[in-house]
């Protein structure tokens, strides 16, 4: 369960630090080109300089694995497959609670004509996240690429969703997988190998690209930071205390709290990294690397699934709160398993 967190710039630090073909797999979550709550990490998405490096130093096969806004994604997708990934697929995280940012422009209309745009606004209420699931080019056919470098496959069964698992949205009977009839010996769809005969798989259903599971809670995002200094709600969100800016749910989350230890702006589910580890990460041992750890979720959900990690952050003080976090999650008895470093300027 090695970690190593290095403090600097990421393409500098993948540039000078990482060998070529070095990595298994890169899961992260890289800022989003939107603006987020006005901080200046977040006004554009990741180009193709950062595309490039990721590619040389994943191992041939090695995948991607990388949110983006749903404004915004393709522009990383464009980065990503200009570099020379294949775009494989799009992975939904379905949580359903964003907040609407809509603007009630009839507010400002006559009485006549705000009688009639009533009920218009600008925005839908965003309830998913995309994530690009891209791979380094092949060497070979996939099971050769595989026995030379571990590289290449998805861990399907590892991935599948138990029957009941709120993570599947769909259907909750265990019927697999309609009420289609099967001819004899026809394979349906998710079963290989297996036909109408056998019932459902008895580890669950086939993994989808779509992935449900709440915002990660208080508790959850400030585990292992008890000693780390904390800052007020308001302080958290920049916002002033008493104003309307900081009552606005648009603030985004913990701005009511008395103290933030936590207080990364964009958190996301230890459940849903995990989950996308372990479909990329291929077998236990192997390395994923974060560009952009941020609070280090990515560094907790590795670890916990059995595989090694390397995160990359530019803010010291996220830093701080990613070091506790995954400290917290491998225990005082392997803490000398985690080593720290700095990028020289």
């Amino acid at each position: 369960m090695t970690a190593w967190l290095w403090q600097g710039d990421c393409i500098q630090i993948m540039r000078d630090k990482l060998a070529e073909n070095s990595i298994d797999a890169i899961v992260c979550d890289p800022p989003y080109g939107i603006g987020f709550l006005g901080r200046k990490w977040d006004v554009s998405v990741p180009g193709e300089e950062w595309a490039r490096e990721c590619l040389r130093v994943l191992k041939p096969g090695g995948h991607l694995v990388a949110f983006a806004a749903t404004r915004t994604v393709h522009r990383l997708g464009v980065a990503v497959e200009e570099a020379g990934f294949e775009l494989r697929d799009m992975v939904a995280w379905q949580n359903y609670q964003g907040f609407p940012k809509s603007l009630n422009f009839s507010e400002s209309m006559p009485d006549e004509d705000a009688k009639k745009w009533n009920g218009f606004g600008t925005a839908l209420k965003p309830a998913f996240e995309p994530a690009l699931l891209a791979r380094k080019p092949l060497i070979g056919t996939v099971a050769a690429n595989v026995l030379e470098h571990g590289t290449g496959a998805l861990n399907i069964d590892g991935c599948r969703y138990a029957y009941g698992d709120p993570a599947w949205p769909g259907p909750g009977d265990n019927n697999w997988p309609s009420s289609r009839s099967y001819a004899p010996g026809e394979m349906q769809p998710g079963h290989i190998g297996k036909t109408q005969n056998t019932g459902p798989a008895p580890d669950g259903r086939w993994p989808a690209n779509i992935y449900v599971c709440p915002k990660p809670s208080r508790a959850e995002r400030e585990r292992g930071c008890e000693r780390l200094p904390g800052r007020t709600g308001a302080e958290a969100v920049d916002r002033n205390e008493g104003t309307a800016g900081l009552d606005n749910p648009r603030a985004g989350a913990g701005r009511t709290a008395d103290q933030v230890k936590n207080y990364h702006p964009t958190v996301k589910p230890i459940g849903v990294m995990r989950w996308l580890c372990r479909l990329v990460g291929g077998q236990k041992g192997s390395v994923i690397l974060d560009p952009f750890m941020g609070s280090g979720t990515t560094g907790i959900a590795a670890i916990s699934e059995g595989f090694r990690f390397m995160g990359l952050e530019q803010n010291a003080e996220y830093m701080d709160i990613a070091e506790a976090r995954i400290l917290d999650t491998v225990g005082p008895l392997f803490a000398g398993q985690i080593s720290r470093y700095k990028l020289d300027p």
